[in-house]
């Protein structure tokens, strides 16, 4: 039987990891600010909706709804446009994280409160694919008193639930190539896509490599990252 596997939406990445990301996996989208990494997230929800016809859930714990689907549409990827195909939900906990903030009310199981979002939608909608932005935003909010512990059990139950998870992770010293807050998250994902800024005298330039996709053969090397009217490609020659 084929594999099932999730687009990555970038231009040549594919062919270079098995024919993209197997689903059901938990995948990190590392990097530091700037990096694209929602744009990258949101994209490969897109294509996924728009190609596939899978649809998925894009859970924000920071950025509006009404501010990522401007963003997302200027990129040429408007929600709202392939609505018929899949379609996107865009779940915005950054409102409720605020309301709850404004009312005083008890510290929310923010952990808890995704899973069982992620569950619902899945039962209800039939979405296959999430995204959560971001991580460090889900720690502020998180009380985890054993990180490695909490961090595991949180990736595994999202394996549970049966939706390829993309999380947005970001990170804050990335000369020293630790892709996670706490330092487990690289080994407790199935997949790590590393997107790395260069800059020269006049110039930034992105480059995106494949650090880690268990069960899947892959190259290791840092290709330039191309974005264009929504579209993302790697140069590979």
């Amino acid at each position: 039987m084929p594999e099932d596997r999730i687009s990555t939406s970038v231009r040549n990445l594919d062919e270079k990891m098995g024919g993209g990301i197997l689903a059901g996996q938990v995948v990190l989208l590392c990097g530091r600010a700037g990096t694209m990494k929602s744009s990258l997230a949101f994209s490969i929800l897109h294509n996924a909706a728009k190609r596939e016809g899978r649809r998925g859930v894009y859970l924000t714990l920071e950025q509006s709804r009404e501010s990522l689907v401007d963003h997302t549409a200027r990129l040429g990827m408007d929600p709202k446009a392939i609505e018929g195909t899949g379609g996107i939900i865009i779940v915005d906990m950054a409102r409720l994280r605020k309301e709850a903030n404004a009312e005083g009310e008890k510290p929310l199981d923010w952990p808890q409160a995704i899973l069982t979002t992620i569950t619902n939608y899945k039962v209800k909608f039939g979405c296959s694919v999430f995204v959560l932005d971001s991580l460090a935003a889900l720690y502020a909010l998180a009380n985890f008193q054993n990180p490695r512990n909490d961090v595991f059990h949180f990736f595994d139950r999202l394996r549970a639930i049966g939706v390829t998870s993309l999380l947005v992770s970001e990170m804050l010293e990335p000369d020293k190539l630790l892709f996670g807050q706490y330092g487990v998250e690289e080994f407790l994902a199935d997949g790590i896509l590393h997107l790395e800024m260069q800059k020269d005298e006049r110039n930034v330039n992105l480059f995106l490599a494949v650090i880690k996709m268990r069960q899947t053969k892959h190259d290791r090397a840092y290709f330039p990252l191309i974005i264009e009217r929504g579209t993302f490609e790697i140069v590979t020659e």
